[in-house]
Protein backbone atom coordinates (compact mmCIF):
# COMPACT_ATOMS: atom_id res chain seq x y z
CA UNK A 1 0.00 0.00 0.00
CA UNK A 2 1.51 3.35 -0.95
CA UNK A 3 1.63 5.73 2.22
CA UNK A 4 1.50 9.83 1.69
CA UNK A 5 1.81 12.20 4.62
CA UNK A 6 -0.08 15.70 3.86
CA UNK A 7 1.75 18.13 6.32
CA UNK A 8 -0.57 21.54 5.78
CA UNK A 9 0.01 25.12 7.18
CA UNK A 10 0.65 28.58 6.59
CA UNK A 11 4.27 28.62 6.35
CA UNK A 12 4.60 32.03 7.00
CA UNK A 13 7.69 31.35 7.01
CA UNK A 14 8.60 27.63 6.97
CA UNK A 15 11.18 27.18 9.64
CA UNK A 16 13.34 24.51 11.15
CA UNK A 17 10.82 23.16 13.08
CA UNK A 18 8.37 22.56 10.68
CA UNK A 19 11.60 20.75 8.52
CA UNK A 20 12.33 18.60 11.61
CA UNK A 21 8.48 17.42 12.14
CA UNK A 22 7.85 16.53 8.85
CA UNK A 23 11.49 14.33 8.16
CA UNK A 24 11.07 12.61 11.38
CA UNK A 25 7.41 11.75 10.82
CA UNK A 26 7.99 10.52 7.21
CA UNK A 27 10.22 8.47 8.90
CA UNK A 28 7.64 7.24 12.23
CA UNK A 29 4.97 6.61 9.72
CA UNK A 30 7.32 4.73 6.84
CA UNK A 31 5.61 7.17 4.09
CA UNK A 32 6.74 6.87 0.89
CA UNK A 33 5.86 10.41 0.34
CA UNK A 34 5.59 13.50 2.59
CA UNK A 35 3.56 16.38 0.53
CA UNK A 36 4.11 19.50 1.57
CA UNK A 37 0.82 21.90 1.13
CA UNK A 38 0.72 25.72 1.64
CA UNK A 39 -2.52 27.18 2.44
CA UNK A 40 -4.81 29.23 0.26
CA UNK A 41 -6.65 31.54 2.65
CA UNK A 42 -6.88 29.72 5.83
CA UNK A 43 -9.58 29.40 7.90
CA UNK A 44 -7.51 29.09 11.15
CA UNK A 45 -5.27 32.25 10.34
CA UNK A 46 -6.55 35.78 10.93
CA UNK A 47 -3.00 37.54 10.01
CA UNK A 48 -2.42 38.71 6.73
CA UNK A 49 -0.06 35.91 4.87
CA UNK A 50 2.45 36.91 2.29
CA UNK A 51 0.89 35.59 -0.75
CA UNK A 52 0.59 32.05 -1.99
CA UNK A 53 2.81 31.69 -4.41
CA UNK A 54 5.89 33.37 -2.10
CA UNK A 55 4.95 30.92 0.54
CA UNK A 56 4.82 27.90 -2.04
CA UNK A 57 8.46 28.96 -3.31
CA UNK A 58 9.47 29.24 0.33
CA UNK A 59 7.82 25.53 0.90
CA UNK A 60 9.81 24.36 -2.48
CA UNK A 61 13.37 26.01 -1.24
CA UNK A 62 12.74 24.44 2.20
CA UNK A 63 11.53 20.91 1.52
CA UNK A 64 12.45 20.72 -2.36
CA UNK A 65 15.94 18.91 -2.39
CA UNK A 66 14.60 16.40 0.71
CA UNK A 67 14.12 13.00 -0.97
CA UNK A 68 10.62 11.95 -1.04
CA UNK A 69 9.23 15.59 -0.35
CA UNK A 70 6.80 17.33 -2.98
CA UNK A 71 5.09 20.73 -2.42
CA UNK A 72 1.87 20.39 -3.62
CA UNK A 73 -0.41 24.27 -4.94
CA UNK A 74 -3.89 22.40 -4.49
CA UNK A 75 -4.75 25.16 -2.36
CA UNK A 76 -3.14 27.75 -4.02
CA UNK A 77 -5.77 26.90 -6.95
CA UNK A 78 -8.77 27.88 -4.60
CA UNK A 79 -10.28 31.09 -4.81
CA UNK A 80 -12.39 30.80 -1.21
CA UNK A 81 -11.05 29.46 2.23
CA UNK A 82 -9.22 26.49 1.73
CA UNK A 83 -10.44 23.45 3.78
CA UNK A 84 -8.56 20.70 4.44
CA UNK A 85 -11.38 17.81 3.80
CA UNK A 86 -11.44 19.79 0.25
CA UNK A 87 -7.76 19.54 -0.31
CA UNK A 88 -7.49 15.93 1.09
CA UNK A 89 -10.45 14.85 -1.13
CA UNK A 90 -9.06 16.17 -4.37
CA UNK A 91 -5.54 14.93 -3.54
CA UNK A 92 -7.45 11.27 -2.94
CA UNK A 93 -8.65 11.55 -6.93
CA UNK A 94 -4.77 12.08 -8.12
CA UNK A 95 -3.72 8.85 -6.08
CA UNK A 96 -4.81 4.97 -7.02
CA UNK A 97 -7.00 3.75 -4.96
CA UNK A 98 -6.07 1.94 -2.06
CA UNK A 99 -3.59 5.33 -1.24
CA UNK A 100 -3.27 5.79 2.77
CA UNK A 101 -3.45 9.27 3.25
CA UNK A 102 -1.71 10.77 7.05
CA UNK A 103 -2.69 14.31 7.87
CA UNK A 104 0.11 15.80 9.88
CA UNK A 105 -1.21 18.63 12.67
CA UNK A 106 0.36 20.08 15.43
CA UNK A 107 -0.55 20.69 19.07
CA UNK A 108 -1.99 24.09 18.30
CA UNK A 109 -4.21 22.42 15.50
CA UNK A 110 -5.00 19.37 17.59
CA UNK A 111 -6.89 20.84 20.52
CA UNK A 112 -9.18 22.43 18.43
CA UNK A 113 -9.06 19.84 15.80
CA UNK A 114 -12.93 19.51 16.84
CA UNK A 115 -13.82 22.49 14.99
CA UNK A 116 -12.55 22.06 12.00
CA UNK A 117 -15.05 21.94 9.19
CA UNK A 118 -16.30 18.52 8.76
CA UNK A 119 -13.39 17.12 11.03
CA UNK A 120 -15.38 13.94 11.71
CA UNK A 121 -15.74 13.35 7.89
CA UNK A 122 -11.56 13.82 7.84
CA UNK A 123 -11.28 11.20 10.28
CA UNK A 124 -13.04 8.82 8.37
CA UNK A 125 -10.83 9.90 5.22
CA UNK A 126 -7.01 9.67 6.42
CA UNK A 127 -4.76 9.08 9.12
CA UNK A 128 -4.77 11.90 12.03
CA UNK A 129 -1.38 12.17 13.06
CA UNK A 130 -0.40 14.89 15.61
CA UNK A 131 3.15 16.38 17.01
CA UNK A 132 4.32 18.40 19.63
CA UNK A 133 5.53 21.81 18.71
CA UNK A 134 6.94 22.55 22.76
CA UNK A 135 8.62 20.51 25.14
CA UNK A 136 6.19 19.01 27.37
CA UNK A 137 2.88 18.97 25.53
CA UNK A 138 3.55 15.36 24.45
CA UNK A 139 1.56 14.12 27.45
CA UNK A 140 -1.63 16.78 26.98
CA UNK A 141 -1.61 15.69 23.24
CA UNK A 142 -2.03 12.07 24.22
CA UNK A 143 -4.64 12.61 27.06
CA UNK A 144 -6.72 14.87 24.46
CA UNK A 145 -6.04 13.05 21.75
CA UNK A 146 -7.37 9.79 23.36
CA UNK A 147 -9.87 11.54 25.25
CA UNK A 148 -11.68 14.01 23.22
CA UNK A 149 -11.15 12.10 19.40
CA UNK A 150 -9.90 8.81 19.82
CA UNK A 151 -9.29 8.20 16.51
CA UNK A 152 -5.72 10.78 16.24
CA UNK A 153 -2.34 8.94 16.70
CA UNK A 154 0.08 10.98 18.74
CA UNK A 155 3.65 11.02 17.81
CA UNK A 156 6.27 11.18 20.29
CA UNK A 157 8.95 12.84 18.04
CA UNK A 158 11.77 15.28 18.57
CA UNK A 159 10.79 18.85 19.05
CA UNK A 160 12.41 22.50 17.56
CA UNK A 161 10.86 25.26 19.56
CA UNK A 162 9.83 27.74 17.15
CA UNK A 163 7.23 29.55 15.30
CA UNK A 164 6.25 31.12 11.94
CA UNK A 165 5.04 34.01 14.36
CA UNK A 166 8.45 34.10 16.52
CA UNK A 167 10.23 34.35 13.24
CA UNK A 168 8.40 37.54 12.15
CA UNK A 169 8.75 39.50 14.98
CA UNK A 170 12.75 38.57 15.06
CA UNK A 171 12.95 39.58 11.62
CA UNK A 172 10.94 43.14 12.32
CA UNK A 173 12.88 43.79 15.46
CA UNK A 174 16.13 43.49 13.29
CA UNK A 175 17.18 39.83 15.30
CA UNK A 176 19.40 36.91 13.23
CA UNK A 177 17.26 33.74 12.72
CA UNK A 178 19.56 32.49 10.78
CA UNK A 179 19.47 29.11 12.57
CA UNK A 180 15.80 29.12 13.07
CA UNK A 181 15.09 29.27 9.10
CA UNK A 182 16.59 27.06 6.14
CA UNK A 183 19.47 28.68 4.64
CA UNK A 184 18.06 29.25 1.30
CA UNK A 185 14.31 30.44 2.63
CA UNK A 186 16.06 33.08 4.65
CA UNK A 187 18.23 34.41 1.53
CA UNK A 188 14.50 34.67 -0.30
CA UNK A 189 13.07 36.26 2.84
CA UNK A 190 15.84 39.20 2.62
CA UNK A 191 15.39 39.28 -1.12
CA UNK A 192 12.25 40.04 -0.69
CA UNK A 193 12.22 42.25 2.28
CA UNK A 194 9.51 40.23 3.85
CA UNK A 195 8.59 40.75 7.83
CA UNK A 196 10.49 44.13 8.47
Amino acid sequence: MFKIGIFGGSFNPPHNGHVNIAVQAKEELGLDKMLIMPTGTSPHKGKALVGFNSREYMCRLAFGRLPGFEVTDIEGKSVRKSYTIDSQRLLKKQYPQGTAFYLLIGADMLFYFDQWHEHDALLNECHVVAAAREQGQFTNMVEYATDELGKIKVLNLEVTEVSSGQIREKIAAGADVGDLVPERVLKFIQEKKFYV
